[in-house]
């Protein structure tokens, strides 16, 4: 994965006619079929990682959030996470590397991969953008050569061991958008890029891709599809 700096460098020509273009990427039913959440607790149980309670507990969250029912975002997180309390950063990259190679990859859409390739080539810059767990966005990152990730981070402590708590807000809907404002501000500098594209299925990608340029809803939810309907967004099936 390319470096900030490499980035800049390597985009030096967009930048003197004219701004940067982003292309930013939701994860999950966007690039991938599936869940990332509800894959990834059925590997951690399989490892032995999460209980069969804390298991139970997710599902009921999932339950509570398919029919709309108010949740908060940080607590089904906090609920695997409570079985990994006092693991170390490391581990858990490790972790989350073993899960994207060995299950990730064989759900990645052959048309999400197309396109990326299609925007690497114009010159875009690349971002993934999920409220996945950070570690595993970031092997996203690395194993397609996007130049950036933004993901959902856990608390640690002084010692690097995870406390159980999320840092800071959810990347979901206005929380995403504010993520990639600042990764582009900081990667590409501020006033020298554009949001050019971006892609997503749900309605808490809503206020991302009203920000971009051209933006695509892909497998929509049935709100982000009626949003798309009326704003007259290109809607897309990806294989």
């Amino acid at each position: 994965m390319a470096t900030p700096d490499q980035v800049v460098r390597g985009r030096a020509s967009e930048g003197r006619e004219g701004k940067i273009p982003l292309a930013v990427f939701d994860f999950d039913n966007t690039m991938i079929d599936g869940q990332t959440g509800v894959i990834f607790t059925r590997y951690l149980l399989d490892k032995g990682y999460v209980s069969h309670a804390t298991v139970a507990k997710v599902i009921a969250w999932g339950a509570k959030y398919f029919v709309r029912l108010p949740v908060e975002q940080n607590r089904v997180r906090e609920y695997i996470f409570s079985d990994l309390v006092g693991m170390t950063t490391e581990e858990f990259e490790d972790i989350s590397k073993d899960f994207h190679d060995k299950v990730l990859t064989r759900l990645y859409r052959s048309d999400a991969l197309r396109t990326l390739t299609e925007r690497q080539r114009e010159g875009c810059a690349t971002l993934v953008a999920s409220a996945t767990f950070e570690p595993v966005v970031a092997e996203v990152a690395r194993h397609l050569g996007m130049d950036g990730y933004t993901g959902t981070v856990m608390e640690v402590d002084d010692s690097g061991r995870y406390t159980g708590f999320v840092e800071g807000r959810v990347v979901q809907a206005e929380d995403k958008l504010e993520r990639i404002l600042d990764w582009g501000d900081e990667h590409l500098g501020a006033g020298r890029w554009k949001l050019t594209y971006a892609y997503g299925d749900h309605h808490s990608d809503y206020d991302t891709l009203d920000a971009a340029d051209h933006p695509v809803a892909v497998h929509p939810s049935f709100s982000l599809w009626r949003a798309a309907l009326r704003l007259g967004w290109p809607i897309e099936r990806w294989r």
